[in-house]
């Protein structure tokens, strides 16, 4: 088994939990630009075949699966009539950084090349460290001189490796899903392969130029440690010139959009005794409001 199959499955094995498969949609293997990725259509075929959303999974650059963003996914597919696409991309630190943001341009090079997709039919979104690759693959393309895709979508917005994000050290906020202690082992990991600088803004889009990027929608949650780094991005987007959204749902934990009834239990000691999910059986309902809300982005920026 090769070492990135050797990572699917080992995340796949952490987050089964959260993996579902929501009725109304099909799921399909494949691979684009070299890079595994899974495939979420209607079950019926799309609606619209020319759109297609590639949806970047969070996790903090060194966890996280393609399946796991299935509940978006199939969401997204059937509110838009489209596909979409969301890579198994290579994770830290057994794949250093940048690899993960080589794989995520890579498989938007291959749906607006070999794929047939036109860049003003794309929309890009994630989830937080999933969000920041959405902002440097725009950016990227911006800078290579690649079409960039027609918007962008970010929940959970994790965008400063270098922790200056003032609501980590919210005592309120720290008492639900993501502690600032799971933020500081995420950005170690990141660190830990060496001659990373935390205020790259590849991975910290908060110290990246911003300026000629496509319409962003950034939804943050309320009661999560990263909050601030959705209000910061969307303060320096707009003073770029970028037409940003920014909506706030107070009542809701990190990567909401994915996780259904599940939320991380820490042990007493953590992180020497980890962390795991436990299901509560409830899943909030702004989880369908934000994907509707990301439809309606959708729609409006691709038409």
């Amino acid at each position: 088994m090769t070492s990135l199959a050797e990572q699917i499955a080992q995340q796949e094995q952490f987050f089964a939990l959260l993996i579902s498969e929501p009725e109304g949609v099909t799921f399909t293997r494949d691979e684009l630009g070299g890079v595994p990725v899974e495939w979420t259509a209607p079950a019926g075929g799309p609606t619209d075949p020319g759109l297609v959303v590639l949806y970047l999974h969070g996790g903090g650059y060194s966890s996280g699966c393609a399946k796991w963003a299935r509940r978006a996914a199939a969401r997204l597919a059937l509110g838009t009539g489209g596909r979409v696409v969301a890579p198994d991309y290579r994770l830290a630190p057994r794949f250093p950084f940048p690899a993960a943001h080589e794989d995520v341009l890579a498989v938007y090079q291959h749906l607006i090349g070999p794929g047939g997709f036109e860049p003003e039919r794309v929309a890009v979104g994630g989830d937080s460290a999933g969000g920041s690759l959405t902002v440097s693959l725009m950016a990227d393309c911006r800078d290579l001189g690649i079409p960039m895709p027609a918007c962008g979508m970010l929940n959970s917005l994790w965008a400063d490796i270098a922790l200056n994000t003032p609501s980590l050290d919210d005592p309120v906020r720290n008492r639900f899903d993501i502690r600032r202690e799971l933020v500081e082992r995420l950005s170690a990991t990141l660190l830990s392969t060496g001659g990373v600088d935390p205020y790259d803004p590849r991975h910290s889009p908060v110290y990246r130029d911003l300026r000629g990027l496509p319409p962003l929608l950034i939804q943050a949650a309320g009661r999560d440690v990263c909050h601030d780094d959705s209000v910061r991005l969307a303060a320096n987007a707009r003073a770029a010139g970028v037409t940003v959204k920014i909506s706030e749902y107070p009542d809701v934990e990190h990567i909401w959009i994915l996780n259904g009834g599940c939320r991380l239990q820490y042990g007493p000691k953590y992180p020497e005794d980890g962390a795991w999910f436990v299901d509560t059986g409830v899943e909030p309902p702004e989880a369908a409001t934000a994907v509707e809300e990301m439809c309606d982005w959708i729609r409006q920026h691709t038409a």
